[in-house]
């Protein structure tokens, strides 16, 4: 028995090494292509520099619309039965599924010059516009705000929302000050996936506006013009910027770990 159990361990850290250094490697082959002589020009050119700063302001922007409009869907999906509503998680689910190419076309479907949206609104720039980013960003992202969201509220035991309205709490105050600080962990780390996703959305913006450059096409068309070397800058500036993103998930996770606590107004 000892054996078999040494011989299935075995396997198992086989093929887990063998994942992680598929995953790993690419990062480690990063100083084969980076010229550290020229590095510091490369990150502070305009076109970089100007791409950086357009892709967080959209991406800001797009998160902020999906926590206006995604979280209350999430917690629709998490505490409502109704009908329809394994159709309803299909739909949000979509923009996860289909290539980013296929979510861009059918976007310009929707807000091209020739869609009856975008002749309808002719002084509004849906496309080639940072509109055209954020409505590319914005629809690409959602799942990850939605889901995660979900996942957070159905994770909420629903007993300490019904002793607040027990107590005399009313809906928007059981939800305010019960169920989202409760949810809060998932709800940010949600968050923050969304807007370093929305960072990273090159398909559907390729579709909806190519330009202005957002830090994804800049490595697109870098790399088109001089090959990784001079693609690398760009692509180490949004490992940077992801490796910050995923340190602040792992502390707010940890921070969490104290216990639950709520809070009444």
């Amino acid at each position: 028995m000892d054996i078999k159990i040494q011989r299935f361990n075995i396997i198992i850290l086989i093929l887990s090494g063998s994942v992680i250094a598929y995953i790993a490697y690419p990062f480690i082959s990063i100083f084969t292509f980076v010229d550290s002589s020229t590095m510091i020009e490369s990150l502070t050119r305009p076109q970089l520099s100007n791409a950086f700063i357009l892709s967080l302001i959209s991406s800001t922007i797009s998160t902020l619309l999906l926590v206006f409009f995604g979280i209350p869907l999430a917690y629709c999906l998490a505490r409502y039965t109704f009908r329809g509503k394994s159709i309803l998680k299909i739909i949000v689910i979509f923009p996860l599924v289909l290539p980013p190419l296929a979510s861009g076309a059918l976007l310009l479907g929707v807000f091209g010059p020739s869609s009856p949206l975008g002749s309808s609104f002719p002084s509004i720039e849906f496309t080639q516009s940072l509109t055209g980013i954020i409505i590319a960003q914005t629809y690409i992202s959602s799942p990850f705000m939605i889901l995660t969201s979900q996942a957070s509220f159905e994770s909420v035991d629903e007993s300490y929302e019904m002793v607040a309205r027990v107590l005399g709490k009313s809906e928007i105050e059981t939800f305010i000050h019960v169920t989202l600080p409760l949810a809060k962990t998932g709800l940010i780390i949600g968050i923050l996936l969304t807007w370093v996703r929305a960072i990273g959305e090159l398909g559907a913006t390729m579709m909806m506006s190519y330009n202005p450059h957002t830090v994804s096409i800049q490595i697109f068309e870098d790399n088109a013009i001089g090959g990784l070397r001079q693609a690398m800058p760009d692509i180490i500036a949004v490992i940077m910027l992801s490796i910050i993103a995923l340190v602040v998930v792992s502390t707010i996770k940890k921070k969490d770990q104290g216990g639950i606590k709520i809070g009444w107004s």
